[in-house]
């Protein structure tokens, strides 16, 4: 019995002397990191003539028109009365922007935690109408699973997610 465990415990601090001194590699996986902006860049809506579609999401038809989110960035109306060759008209950058609705020539989007609603009566140059504060809870991870780099409040508000690499990532979906 003594000679049982004294093999054990031989064992164990030759483990333990092993694992000693050896410096821990950083581990390098592909995740999403958080996309911030402050508070007043979160107010700010605009409406551009041209701006290039770089993330679709969601479509959604209204009438003779495409409405395209641009994932985290708004959305882009174009003229589909000639369906082979649509005409784009105009885009409504809302950062953080990831689902709509439209109801009546109004514009419902997501701007974080805000509802913004726009009028689109005339496609060509959507208005600004109001906001409706604290609508949707805030986000803390991405859509997709795997890993992600934690939020940090204090860098403001997440308006999107980054596919990058991460060393040592600490929060996981």
């Amino acid at each position: 019995m003594k000679k049982g465990m004294s093999v054990t415990a031989l064992i164990c601090t030759l483990l333990l002397a092993a694992s000693c001194g050896k410096e821990k590699n950083d581990e390098v996986v592909q995740g999403y990191k958080p996309i911030y902006a402050s508070q007043d860049d979160l107010t700010k809506v605009d409406v551009r003539a041209d701006e290039p579609l770089q993330n679709p999401g969601r479509i959604y038809v209204y009438e003779d028109y495409l409405l395209v989110n641009d994932q985290a960035k708004g959305i882009h109306i174009y003229d589909n009365s000639n369906q082979n060759n649509p005409q784009h008209l105009s885009f409504i950058a809302i950062p953080g922007n990831m689902d709509f609705s439209v109801s009546g020539g109004t514009l419902y989007a997501d701007n974080v935690t805000d509802m913004l609603i726009v009028d689109i009566t005339n496609p060509a140059a959507p208005a600004y109408k109001s906001r409706i504060s604290n609508v949707f809870p805030v986000q803390q991870f991405p859509d997709e699973f795997g890993a992600f780099e934690c939020v940090d409040p204090s860098k403001g508000f997440v308006i999107g997610w980054e596919k990058t690499e991460l060393t040592n990532p600490k929060c996981f979906k």
